[in-house]
């Protein structure tokens, strides 16, 4: 979306409606997800919405800045960040990553790319053989 096309996103609305296309989420979907019903979500898309309480909410649902969905200021879904070049998306899954998480990737990252498909294949056979192992403990109990 380029900046003429953001800058028409001038209310709650039009904002909502965008991040929820962006995100393929629909209204019911976000409704059940959020707890309300889905006229409620219907009428927050409407053109004229002030905004929600939940909007907090709804912004997490949709990986989107509460700042931006709420006053159209702050970075729009999928933005970059200057700073760093990562795009929204990747800095709100990293926020998700607990420490041990993180330290992982700080390792893994740290590998050559040989190093990196080397563990990515363990990793990948280690959960294949749990998944199996699963599978049998299952035939077992029943």
């Amino acid at each position: 979306m380029n900046a003429t096309t953001l800058e028409a996103l001038d209310t709650f609305g039009k904002r909502l409606k965008y991040a929820m296309k962006l995100r393929g989420a629909s209204q019911a979907e976000l409704a059940g997800v959020i707890g309300l019903k889905q006229q409620a979500v219907f009428l927050l898309c409407k053109e004229k919405s002030k905004g929600t309480k939940h909007a907090f909410a709804i912004a997490r649902y949709l990986r989107a800045d509460p700042e931006w969905l709420i006053l159209g200021s702050g970075r729009p879904p999928g933005g970059i960040d200057s700073e760093t070049g990562q795009s929204q998306d990747d800095l709100f899954a990293y926020g998700l990553l607990t420490s041990q998480e993180r330290e992982l990737l700080a390792h893994f990252r740290g590998l050559t790319k040989a190093q990196r498909d080397e563990e990515a294949l363990k990793v990948e056979k280690m959960a294949r053989l749990n998944k199996e192992m699963v599978a049998e403990l299952s035939k077992m109990l029943k």
